[in-house]
C-alpha cells in the first residue's frame, strides 16, 4: 500500500496530461437500434439532409455561446480553468496548491477506477475541490459518450447531420420549446418550430437584418408569431395593418399541427430527430457514473449545497438531497392515530379507488402531487430547507420528489450514513454499483460502520412484537398467505422471549455499574445457547426468508397486517441483518462480534434502609437488552466495494495505513497536501500549569479537584481578554462543562467572563443549538462571544467558524473514551488480539485507543482556520503536550507550527501580543 503524498505549495508536478478516460470502459455497450429495413437511397438522404439542414442550423451560427446540452454559458461567474490527467476543470476561484494536487489525485482515481483518501487541512477547500474534480470528470466523459452516439448516428442516418447536436442535447434539461437551441430560417421559410402565441396583438416582418421590424428575444432569437385565421376578428386588425406595410409577409401557420402545406417528410424527419433523441439520451444516462456525496449532517450538507452553487457545473448536472421522512414529511402528523411518522406514511400513501370515476388515489395529497416537486420548479441548487419550503409551497412532498429525482440526477447529495447503512441503502434505493462514492469529512467512517452493524434488542420491543403478531393470527381477516410467515415469526420470538427469561436471572447477580450490569458472551458458547432454543444457524435461513416476505408485505400493504407497526417491521428487519453477519457465509464473520447481556436501572431515589441504617437506592425501572457489538467496520465498508471509486476526505486521517487496514479496503490513490494558511497568520501553543504554577493534566480525575477547575478557568478568561471576538472552548463531556459552569459561578469567575464576552453553552437539543448559534453569531460581531462545547459534538464536527467567529480556539485535554463503554473496552482487546498477525496493519489497542483521541482533537482544532487568509490561535491546554510523544498524532500543520520553548503561564503574554498585532492587521484592511 502506497504511503500519502505530501506535496509542496510550489509542486506543479499534478499539470501532466495522461490519456483520457476510455469509452470502452464504461459498464453497458450502447448500441442504436434502426427499426428500417434496407439502407435510404442516396438521393433520399440528400433530399432529407437538405430539410433537417434548414430545420437545424449548426450551433455556431446561432447568436449567443452555447455548450453542446444547450445551456447557456455567459452566466457570470468567475471561471479559473486547469487541466490535469486530461480533464478540463473549471473553478469559482483561483485555486491553492493543496486544491490542485487533491483534485489531481481524485481525476487519476477516477480515471483508474480505484479508490482514493484524500487528508487535506480544514480549511483549505477540499469540498469545492472533490465537487469540481469530480464533476468536471463526470462531464468529461458524458461529451465522450455523446460523441461516440453522435457518430453511430451518424453512420446509421446520415441524414441528421445537422441535428446531432440537439439529439445529443440531455432531455433532463429544462427547455420550453427546441427553437431555443436552434436558429430560423427568414419569415417565409417555415419551420416545425413556429410557435403560436395565445392572443397575438400585432404582426411584424420577420426580416433578417431590419432592426426596425425584427422582434430579438433575450435569448438572441427571432421570435415568430402565429399565422392568422380568416375571418377572424384578428385578422381585420392584422389586415389593416398589413396594408400600410408593403413588406409584411404572411405569418406561417403552425407546421406541426396537420395541415396541407406541411410536408410530410418534415414531420417524419421530425419524429425521428425526436426518437433519437430519447434514445441516446436514455444510454447516456444509463452510461454516466451517478455521484454520491455523503457528509455526516445536512448541516455539513448545506454548506456542500453552496459550494456546487458556486460552480459553473450547477444547472449543468443535475442534483438532489435525500432526507427522512421526520425531517422532510409536511403532513401534521397524530401521535394519537399513529405510533410514528413512518407508520402515517406507509398508511397514508397506499393506492386506493376513490370513486367509480376517479383514478387511483391515496389518503396524502402531498404524495399525490409529489410529481410538482421537480428539477424544473427548482432552483438548480437546493438544500433541504430549500426543497421543504418548495414542497410546502406547491403541496408536493418533498421525501418522496427527492427519491424520484435521484433517478435522473447527476450528483445526489444524502447525510453518510445512507450510503453506508445497507438497510437504508436498500429502503431509499441507493444503488451504489459503478458508481462514485464520496464520504467527505469521514473520519468517524470506522464508528459509523461499527454502529452500523451493532444492534440492541430489547426484551420491551420483542414482547411488543410478539403482542402485534398475535393480534394479527387471532383475527384471521387479512390476507391469509401471509398467516403461514406470521405464525412463523410469532413461533420464533416466542422462543427468544423464553431466551431473555432465562438470562435474567443469572444477571440479577451481577454488579451494577454506571446504571448497568453485564454479561459477556463467548461466541461460541452464545451460539450454543441459541441452537438450544432452535433460533440458531440452523434456524436462520427459514427465519430470514419469512422476514423478507413478511416486512415486504407490510410496506407495500400494512392493510393485510392490521395493527403491526413499522417499528415491529424494523425490529425483524434488524435482527435478520446482524444474525445474518453472525450465521451468513459459514459463521466466517462472527469473530468479529461480542453478544453482551445487559441489565439496565433507573433508580429512583436513596432511601434510609431500617435494617443497615445506611441510605438504598430503589429502582424505578429496568430494561434488559441482548446487544450485538461489532468490533470490524470493514463488515459494513465492504458493500462499498461495488462502486467505481470511493473517495474518503477529511482533515484528519492519520495514520492512513491502520485506516486502511481498519477498513480493509484497498485506496491506492493517497493525498495529504500542506495547510493553505501562512505560518505568521497562525499561534500555535500548550498550556502545562496554571497561574500559581501548578500543573494543568487535564484527565478525568484531575479536573474533579476545585483548583483546577479554577485554574482552568483563569486561563480561558485570559484567552478571552487577548482574543477579539469569538473565542471557541473544546471540553471532553458534558458533564464537566456542567461542573465547570458550578464552580465559575460560585467563585465569580463566570461573571468576570461574562463581563468580557457573551458566554454560551453547547446544547444536546437539536433546536436549542440552532437557537444558540444564531445568537452566538450576533455576538460575536457585536461584543465578542465565548462558546463552551464538546468533543465530538456538534460544533467541533464540520461547522464552518469563519473569520470573527473563531479567533481562538481553546482544547481542554486530550478525549480519550470512557473506558467503562464496554463496545471501546471489546474493541482494544480485539486488536491486540488480532494485531499480533505478521500481515495485518491494524494498530495495538492502545494506541487505537489514541488514535481514536486525536482524531476528535484535531477535528476541534480544525475549527479556527477556515481560509488561506484567515488567522487565529490554537491552545491546548495539557501539560502532557511538554513530551513529544503526546504531539505526535497532531495535525501536521498543527505540529509546525508548535511553539515548543515555552508552556508555562507566560506563554500567554506571546498569545496577547499575536493577538494585537493581528488584530491591528485585520482593523487596517
Amino acid at each position: 500500500m502506497s504511503s500519502p503524498i505530501s506535496i509542496s505549495d510550489d509542486d506543479e508536478s499534478f499539470d501532466v496530461t495522461p490519456s483520457l478516460v476510455e469509452i470502452s470502459k464504461i459498464s453497458r455497450t450502447i448500441v442504436l437500434s434502426d427499426d428500417e429495413d434496407e439502407e435510404p437511397s442516396q438521393s433520399n438522404v440528400n433530399i432529407r439532409r437538405g430539410i433537417i439542414k434548414n430545420l437545424f442550423p449548426k450551433t455556431s451560427e446561432v447568436k449567443g455561446e452555447f455548450t453542446r446540452n444547450g445551456a447557456h454559458t455567459s452566466e457570470n461567474k468567475p471561471q479559473h480553468n486547469i487541466t490535469m490527467e486530461g480533464v478540463k476543470v473549471i473553478l469559482p476561484v483561483e485555486p491553492y496548491s493543496c486544491q490542485k494536487a487533491v483534485m489531481s489525485k481524485v481525476i487519476c482515481a477516477l480515471n483508474r477506477e480505484e479508490n482514493c483518501l484524500v487528508e487535506s487541512p480544514t480549511g483549505t477547500g477540499k469540498t469545492l475541490a472533490l465537487l469540481c474534480a469530480t464533476l468536471a470528470w463526470q462531464k468529461k466523459l458524458q461529451d465522450q459518450i455523446s460523441e461516440s452516439q453522435a457518430k453511430e448516428i451518424i453512420d446509421k442516418h446520415p441524414e441528421v447531420v445537422g441535428a446531432v447536436d440537439y439529439i445529443t442535447s440531455p432531455l433532463k434539461k429544462n427547455v420550453p420549446f427546441p427553437e431555443n437551441f436552434f436558429s430560423k430560417k427568414t419569415f417565409g421559410d417555415r419551420s416545425i418550430y413556429d410557435v403560436q402565441t395565445e392572443e397575438p396583438k400585432q404582426y411584424k416582418v420577420e426580416k433578417r437584418g431590419n432592426s426596425s421590424t425584427d422582434e430579438i428575444c433575450e435569448d438572441g432569437f427571432v421570435t415568430i408569431h402565429k399565422k392568422v385565421r380568416k375571418n377572424s376578428n384578428d385578422s381585420v386588425k392584422t389586415n389593416s395593418n398589413l396594408e400600410h406595410n408593403p413588406e409584411t409577409l404572411t405569418p406561417t401557420k403552425n407546421p406541426i399541427q396537420k395541415d396541407e402545406d406541411t410536408p410530410e417528410k418534415v414531420r417524419e424527419l421530425y419524429s425521428l430527430v425526436e426518437n433519437l433523441r430519447c434514445r441516446t439520451s436514455m444510454l447516456v444516462d444509463c452510461s454516466l457514473p451517478v455521484i454520491y456525496y455523503g457528509a455526516r449532517t445536512h448541516k455539513q450538507l448545506q454548506q456542500v449545497v453552496k459550494e456546487f452553487k458556486r460552480t459553473v457545473y450547477c444547472g449543468e448536472m443535475s442534483m438532489t438531497i435525500l432526507s427522512s421522512r421526520e425531517k422532510t414529511c409536511l403532513r401534521e402528523y397524530d401521535s394519537k392515530q399513529w405510533p410514528s411518522k413512518n407508520d402515517m406514511c406507509t398508511g397514508c400513501t397506499k393506492t386506493f379507488q376513490k370513486d367509480k370515476t376517479s383514478n387511483q388515489g391515496t389518503n396524502c395529497s402531498f404524495y399525490d402531487n409529489r410529481k410538482a416537486l421537480n428539477h424544473k420548479t427548482l432552483p438548480p441548487a437546493f438544500d433541504q430547507t430549500d426543497l421543504i419550503e418548495a414542497g410546502e409551497r406547491l403541496k408536493a412532498c418533498p421525501f418522496y420528489a427527492a427519491r424520484d429525482m435521484a433517478s435522473g440526477a447527476n450528483i445526489v447529495l444524502c447525510p453518510y450514513n445512507y450510503l453506508v447503512d445497507p438497510g437504508i441503502r436498500n429502503s431509499m434505493k441507493i444503488n451504489l454499483q459503478d458508481n462514485i462514492v464520496i464520504i467527505d469529512e469521514g473520519h468517524n467512517i470506522e464508528d459509523i460502520c461499527r454502529d452500523t452493524a451493532s444492534f440492541d434488542f430489547k426484551m420491551e420491543h420483542l414482547r411488543t412484537a410478539i403482542k402485534e403478531l398475535t393480534n394479527v393470527a387471532s383475527l384471521r381477516y387479512g390476507s391469509q398467505h401471509m398467516m403461514s410467515h406470521n405464525d412463523f415469526l410469532l413461533n420464533v420470538l416466542k422462543k427468544w422471549e423464553l431466551w431473555f427469561e432465562n438470562q435474567i436471572p443469572l444477571i440479577k447477580s451481577v454488579a451494577i455499574n454506571d446504571n448497568e450490569a453485564i454479561k459477556l458472551f463467548e461466541m461460541d458458547a452464545f451460539v450454543n445457547t441459541l441452537n438450544e432454543y432452535s433460533i440458531g444457524m440452523d434456524r436462520y435461513n427459514g427465519f430470514s426468508k419469512n422476514v423478507l416476505v413478511f416486512c415486504k408485505k407490510l410496506r407495500e400493504d400494512p392493510r393485510t397486517l392490521v395493527g403491526v407497526t413499522q417499528s415491529t417491521g424494523s425490529l425483524l428487519e434488524s435482527l435478520e441483518t446482524v444474525l445474518g453477519y453472525l450465521f451468513r457465509d459459514s459463521g466466517k464473520n462472527m469473530k468479529h462480534f461480542t453478544p453482551v447481556f445487559v441489565r439496565k436501572v433507573e433508580f429512583a431515589q436513596e432511601n434510609m434502609s431500617w435494617r443497615t441504617s445506611q441510605f438504598e437506592k430503589s429502582v424505578r425501572s429496568e430494561q434488559y437488552i441482548l446487544r450485538f457489538i461489532c468490533l470490524n467496520p470493514a463488515v459494513i465498508f465492504s458493500g462499498l466495494h461495488s462502486a467505481r471509486t470511493v473517495i474518503l476526505a477529511s482533515g484528519t486521517l492519520t495514520p492512513i495505513d491502520a485506516l486502511k487496514a481498519e477498513l480493509d479496503t484497498s485506496f491506492p490513490n493517497t493525498i495529504s497536501p500542506k495547510h493553505a494558511i501562512y505560518d505568521d497568520r497562525v499561534w500555535v501553543g500548550s498550556l502545562s500549569a496554571g497561574a500559581g504554577g501548578a500543573a494543568l493534566r487535564c484527565t478525568r480525575a484531575a479536573l474533579r479537584a476545585g483548583a483546577a477547575l479554577d485554574a482552568l478557568g483563569r486561563a480561558v478568561r485570559a484567552v478571552c481578554a487577548a482574543a477579539p471576538h469569538g473565542v471557541l472552548c473544546f471540553l471532553p463531556s458534558y458533564e464537566l462543562m456542567a461542573r465547570l459552569r458550578t464552580r465559575w459561578a460560585t467563585t465569580g469567575l463566570w461573571q468576570e467572563l461574562e463581563e468580557l464576552k457573551d458566554v454560551f453553552l453547547e446544547s444536546t437539543d437539536a433546536r436549542k443549538h440552532e437557537e444558540i448559534m444564531q445568537r452566538y453569531v450576533a455576538s460575536v460581531e457585536r461584543r465578542g462571544a465565548l462558546l463552551l462545547s464538546v468533543f465530538r459534538g456538534k460544533v467541533a464536527e464540520g461547522m464552518d467558524f469563519k473569520d470573527r467567529q473563531a479567533r481562538a480556539v481553546i482544547t481542554v485535554g486530550i478525549p480519550f473514551s470512557s473506558m467503562t463503554n464496554i463496545a471501546v473496552s471489546e474493541k482494544r482487546k480485539y486488536n491486540d488480539k488480532y494485531s499480533k498477525d505478521k500481515n495485518s496493519l491494524l494498530l495495538e489497542g492502545s494506541e487505537w485507543y489514541r488514535v481514536h483521541a486525536y482524531r476528535a482533537l484535531n477535528q476541534a482544532l480544525g475549527r479556527c482556520i477556515r481560509h488561506k487568509d484567515d488567522w487565529g490561535a490554537l491552545l491546548l491546554i495539557d501539560s502532557r503536550f511538554e513530551n513529544p510523544y503526546h504531539r505526535e498524532h497532531l495535525s501536521s500543520w498543527v505540529k509546525s507550527l508548535f511553539k515548543t520553548n515555552d508552556h508555562s503561564f507566560n506563554i500567554l503574554k506571546d498569545l496577547n501580543a499575536f493577538m494585537i498585532r493581528m488584530n491591528r492587521d485585520d482593523t487596517k484592511t
